[in-house]
């Protein structure tokens, strides 16, 4: 870490601890008097609203269509409405206000009231970067499948499942990365059909994992921007991923999509990719060109130049 850099965390915890962070952030600003504040994440972006003077610019960085998500509990739905109410209610105009995706940019200013807004792509580290032959999977052997994503709603790892029971005639294993409140739900349904999947948890090490398949897979149905097939582009796997508007934008539709929420086609894709992995071929290499643009240095060049004209 740079010796100018300061890491300090807050202890936030709940809602019931609020207002003691809030307050213990306002000192803090006000002993730091930055230049600039710059949030990202849900709480961290309201807290600063609450206790900043209104002398200091402030960027606001939204990562997700937070309010697009569509729950099915009503207490889900009631939090969602709440956070929207939290989000319009405290937002000014004065706020420099960045998101990952057109996508989510149009969702999201249209949802919050958002007058004036910039998009700033998300960025990939260096280390996803690797040049990986083509057409390198033989099927011969197992299809190894990896799915990275946290295990909730809008990841929708549930489909993925619901395909595997099409392809018991294909010799395949998945591994998905990540946790969540969903996890219970699917290791059941994974027992219940018997299928071929390890849910690995948290991992590390995903540019080395990626290197260690031949396929990638997200079924999302919402994203911002989507941060794991952003790293698949750059790490050079055949993915098959979901028609949603935010992949189309940042894959620039060259990406090898099924129909979103479609078990049937999903396996369809899968099992055509098995016995013909060429077909992928061409969309791993537009897609690995396309993401020469999300590279961490063209963000940080991008983001020092707002930050020099805020």
């Amino acid at each position: 870490m740079p010796p100018d850099v300061s890491i300090e965390c807050l202890n936030f915890s709940s809602l019931s601890n609020m207002l003691p962070i809030i307050k213990l952030l306002k000192k803090k600003i006000a002993e730091i008097n930055p230049d600039i504040i710059h949030t990202h994440l849900y709480f961290s972006t309201i807290f600063t609203r609450i206790a900043s003077t209104g002398t200091i610019p402030i960027i606001h960085t939204y990562h997700s269509q937070y309010y697009r998500i569509k729950y099915t509990s009503l207490s889900a739905k009631l939090k969602r409405w709440c956070l929207k109410w939290v989000d319009k209610l405290t937002y000014k105009e004065a706020y420099t206000i960045l998101h990952v995706s057109r996508t989510q940019q149009l969702s999201n200013d249209a949802d919050i009231g958002i007058k004036n807004s910039l998009v700033l792509y998300n960025y990939v580290e260096d280390v996803f970067y690797k040049t990986r032959p083509l057409g390198s999977f033989d099927n011969k052997t197992k299809l190894k499948v990896i799915s990275v994503g946290n295990l909730k709603t809008e990841k929708n790892h549930l489909l993925l499942l619901e395909a595997l029971r099409h392809l018991k005639h294909i010799p395949i294993h998945v591994n998905i990365c990540g946790v969540g409140i969903d996890e219970r739900m699917l290791q059941e349904y994974i027992n219940k059909h018997s299928l071929p999947v390890t849910i690995l948890g948290n991992q590390d090490d995903i540019s080395v994992l990626l290197e260690q398949h031949d396929l990638f897979i997200s079924c999302s149905i919402i994203e911002g921007f989507g941060i794991s097939v952003a790293e698949a582009m750059a790490a050079e796997i055949p993915m098959i991923i979901s028609d949603i508007p935010t992949f189309k934008e940042i894959t620039r539709n060259k990406g090898l999509f099924f129909q979103s929420k479609n078990a049937h086609d999903l396996a369809d894709k899968i099992e055509r990719f098995y016995t013909s992995p060429a077909i992928a071929n061409q969309s791993v290499t537009d897609c690995k060109a396309i993401a020469e643009f999300y590279r961490k240095s063209y963000y940080l060049k991008e983001l020092k130049g707002l930050y020099e004209k805020i």
